[in-house]
């Protein structure tokens, strides 16, 4: 399954004629931007175990995605073939949201999508969250000092728009930081071939 999981992640590219493959180093992202001390090495989501958690979840159309530390882009990528009337994507590094806006314009040139997609150049600590926001997904991007903060400002906007929300944490390092601070209704943990995610139902 790996093999074959490693195998698709690079025909994906190769289809698309995008880079999402390749990993950044923390040191890389490190040399942009100091905060980026905090941050993981920029590693992509394995394509068909996201493809097969958005299936199991059967998120309602319509709704709207933020990827936090979204890198190449990716995740909006593949979100794309679930209905969402929107994906965001916030990210640190301005290398990586350039890679990230080439690669959407590739993909849009070859899928016919209906789609909004936006990569937002920005720390995650200062972004503002949307009322219309109601999946966020996370890789692990950065360490539980962030991640709070993080959290803290999904909060706020909550308590403005009051809305249930999804949390998707692939690899949850650091998921007892979620269970601590947000009001979770229920948690969902998939095993999806190697990979790792937490649904929290907030």
């Amino acid at each position: 399954m790996d093999l074959i999981s490693y195998l698709y992640d690079h025909y994906y590219d190769i289809k698309y004629k995008i880079d999402t493959y390749s990993w950044v180093s923390k040191q890389d992202l490190t040399a942009e931007d100091k905060i980026a001390e905090h941050a993981s090495c920029y590693q992509a989501t394995k394509v068909l175990p996201l493809r097969n958690l958005l299936k199991k979840m059967n998120i309602p159309k319509g709704k709207v995605l933020i990827d936090i530390g979204s890198g190449k882009g990716r995740v909006l990528l593949i979100a794309s073939e679930f209905g969402f009337k929107e994906v965001r994507g916030i990210e640190l590094s301005s290398k990586l949201c350039s890679i990230a806006n080439k690669n959407i314009t590739n993909f849009k040139s070859r899928v016919n999508t209906n789609t909004l997609f936006e990569v937002i150049n920005i720390d995650a600590t200062q972004y503002n969250f949307k009322d219309d926001e109601y999946v966020f997904f996370m890789y692990n991007p950065f360490d539980e000092f962030i991640l709070k903060k993080v959290l803290n400002n999904i909060l706020i906007s909550i308590k403005r728009q009051n809305r249930p929300i999804l949390i998707v944490y692939a690899y949850p390092v650091n998921r007892g930081v979620i269970e601590e601070i947000m009001n979770i209704k229920k948690v969902t943990n998939y095993k999806i071939w190697n990979g790792e995610y937490t649904v929290f139902e907030i």
